[in-house]
């Protein structure tokens, strides 16, 4: 077992395209955390996720746009006889950045084509429709740094 950083960042970003759910960190105008899970999308080295045109992540990134992005994919547990030697095998990827909703129509519509083709790979699904497109909110993530770990056999 070996707990290490992942410093290469095609290894990275390998990791943030095949997980399949992130967790969006922003911080409150009282200065709580909020974090919430996420479908997304790593597209042109940068991350995409749909939501609502209003809430709290809105308010969120229009108080403070620094935000914290985060991707973990468990390869395996380790279960033993004693407590001291049962483990996790995972990949991690944080990620520290500036969000702002999209309001370009077409990196809006380019974002949620792909976050789409992502989640329904291998199926004939027609692009977002107009209207769609029109109500969705779209976040984007402009990374800043990147950091990785993983622990493994």
């Amino acid at each position: 077992m070996s707990k290490q950083w992942i410093t290469d960042r095609s290894e990275m970003e390998a990791i943030l395209n095949e997980a399949v759910v992130g967790s969006f960190a922003t911080v409150c105008p009282d200065g709580s955390p909020y974090v919430v899970t996420v479908n997304y999308v790593y597209y042109q080295d940068k991350i995409y996720f749909h939501c609502a045109l209003i809430g709290k992540k809105l308010d969120n990134i229009a108080h403070n746009p620094r935000v914290c992005f985060e991707v973990y994919i468990i390869d395996r547990l380790v279960i033993a006889a004693k407590a001291d030697d049962a483990s996790v095998r995972y990949r991690s990827v944080i990620v520290n950045g500036r969000a702002k909703l999209v309001t370009d129509p077409k990196t809006k519509l380019n974002a949620l084509t792909v976050l789409s083709a992502k989640y329904t790979t291998g199926h004939n699904t027609a692009p977002p429709s107009d209207e769609c497109t029109r109500v969705t909110g779209v976040v984007e993530i402009e990374i800043d740094e990147m950091t990785g770990k993983k622990n493994v056999d």
